[in-house]
């Protein structure tokens, strides 16, 4: 469940997005239900650990688990699905568990035919799981994929993470700000846009964008550059005003993140 502040922040389990707080997500992976669960088990161990050596800032906990489910083979299936994610409710009831299942056009591990051939037959069951607190809805879904989606999550008390990846370039400010009105018009609750930049100006242009669309915006804004390049936006997103990064306990989810545990140290040299 997620409570709506209507403020320009959401709380989601007890972490609020768009309070200055940039929220870490763990992306979580596997081709099979045993793969899943050795990962899940992997991560609550190491973010124990880290709660306990980073005791001192509850704020810099990680905040999300993101199921990408796009890895998973079984996807399609509707008693698997709700197996793990009741495995993941029970392992992570302490955190916000986010559901993705990427199509191969926006980075994901499936066809793009077959993503968009489930999509609403998974989300739906998914929604009706009452096992998770988010659902990340891909921007180029069309608008009446994107109606369906967000507003089957709302009203189940999901949050909707609204997506954009460009793996190839950075886009210009005026066509990001299109997008994010557009995300906020179709429903998304948290806004996300993630694209993989030329050069350091490219970098620094997203960051700087970032710090002027969370005045200008009323929901919670999380704009990253991607790869070598743009580690600099997934350490320094508290500066930004990014409501969120993502970060690595294993295998990364994105080009450029980096593990947890540097994360968290990083932005705690930055107060």
């Amino acid at each position: 469940m997620f409570v709506d502040n209507n403020d320009k922040k959401i709380t989601v389990r007890g972490f609020t997005f768009g309070d200055g707080t940039p929220r870490i997500a763990v992306p979580l992976y596997g081709a099979t239900g045993e793969e899943i669960f050795a990962a899940a088990q992997a991560i609550r161990k190491e973010i124990d650990l880290l709660d306990e050596k980073y005791k001192d800032h509850p704020e810099c906990k990680v905040a999300v688990i993101e199921w990408r489910a796009d890895y998973y083979r079984n996807v399609e299936i509707p008693e698997n699905v709700f197996n793990i994610l009741r495995h993941l409710r029970g392992l992570f009831s302490d955190r916000a568990i986010l559901f993705t299942f990427r199509s191969e056009e926006q980075g994901g591990e499936l066809r793009n035919d077959r993503a968009h051939m489930h999509m609403e037959m998974i989300m739906r069951n998914v929604l009706t799981s009452g096992l998770v607190d988010m659902v990340d809805v891909e921007f180029t879904a069309g608008n009446y994929n994107i109606a369906r989606a967000t507003t089957g999550a709302h009203n189940s008390g999901v949050a909707v993470v609204m997506s954009y990846h460009d793996f190839n370039d950075t886009p210009h400010d005026m066509d990001i700000e299109e997008k994010l009105r557009q995300m906020d018009i179709l429903g998304g609750d948290i806004l996300k846009i993630a694209a993989m930049p030329k050069n350091e100006f490219d970098v620094r242009r997203m960051m700087e964008l970032n710090q002027r669309v969370v005045i200008e915006r009323t929901k919670p804004v999380a704009l990253i550059s991607m790869g070598e390049l743009g580690k600099i936006s997934r350490v320094n997103c508290k500066k930004s005003g990014s409501c969120m990064t993502f970060a690595a306990i294993g295998r990364g989810s994105a080009p450029g993140q980096i593990s947890v545990d540097e994360l968290i140290s990083r932005l705690i040299s930055q107060t």
